[in-house]
């Protein structure tokens, strides 16, 4: 999968075949099937009903795995469960050709002090960054062989992520998902980083951020969308435009293919 625009699932949606018929009349590419909705999860899809929409729609697919899912987990019970689960789903996305799963690189719980919040990975950043690891290699080493690329998403970034993702550039098999709003969110932090390492960006979540939220229409914030659409056309990279309503989509694709060529 080269540079090519995808949507995400939308839970003003009712199944994925919606999904993927909007996705079809707004000549997106692909759609990111995010495995916290009911509709989206495998004992509700076939493999094979889901190789009929491509075919019959002419898209793709990507996955967003479940965003509580954490794979740096201290309980080992819980970690070896989630890398299970990643097995079942990443083996079952595989039957109808997924080529990325996005999963998410979580804060972890934190402690209200009187003057500061305290993150238990932050205390613990060692053993943190042992466990996500350990879990990273697991999870590559199941989804390699199935063709299927692990994109680590930025989420919130607090010191000890940021230095985390600094780290992750040295592994090999990690690959990242730019998600541009989040970036904004917490001051560029991994732009600094991305920019260093474009290789290993293979994913980009893309939205614009008001200095309020992010998940905003293209061209409604702060963040230069010509250049991170440079950087995903420069890099091959999958874009999900990630707002999060139809309306909201409708009006982001409007804006990117009025804007003086921006996708050609």
């Amino acid at each position: 999968m080269t540079f090519k625009l995808g949507m995400p699932t939308l839970i003003e949606k009712d199944s994925i075949e919606e999904n993927v018929i909007l996705c079809n009349e707004l000549g997106l590419d692909f759609v990111e099937l995010n495995m916290n909705l009911p509709y989206c999860m495998p004992n509700s899809n076939s493999p094979e009903e889901l190789l009929r929409m491509k075919e019959k729609y002419n898209i793709e697919f990507t996955l967003h795995f479940p965003e509580e899912i954490d794979f740096a987990c201290f309980y080992e019970e819980i970690r070896q469960a989630n890398i299970s689960l990643f097995q079942y789903i990443a083996t079952w996305a595989s039957k109808f050709g997924v080529e990325k799963i996005n999963i998410h690189l979580n804060p972890g719980v934190y402690f209200t002090l009187p003057h500061k919040k305290m993150f238990v990975y932050d205390k613990n950043k060692e053993l943190f960054m042992e466990k996500f690891k350990d879990s990273l290699c697991k999870i590559v080493k199941i989804a390699s062989p199935l063709g299927i690329k692990v994109c680590i998403e930025n989420m919130q970034v607090h010191s000890f992520i940021e230095s985390t993702f600094k780290d992750l550039c040295e592994v090999s098999e990690a690959h990242f998902t730019w998600d541009v709003g989040h970036d904004a969110a917490a001051g560029y932090k991994i732009e600094k980083i991305y920019s260093k390492y474009p290789h290993k960006v293979s994913h980009m979540h893309l939205h614009d951020y008001n200095g309020t939220s992010d998940h905003q229409i293209l061209f409604d914030g702060h963040i230069p969308i010509r250049d991170r659409i440079k950087f995903a056309k420069d890099n091959d990279l999958s874009v999900v435009l990630e707002t999060k309503t139809v309306d909201a989509l409708k009006e982001s694709v409007k804006r990117l293919k009025e804007s003086d060529n921006i996708l050609f």
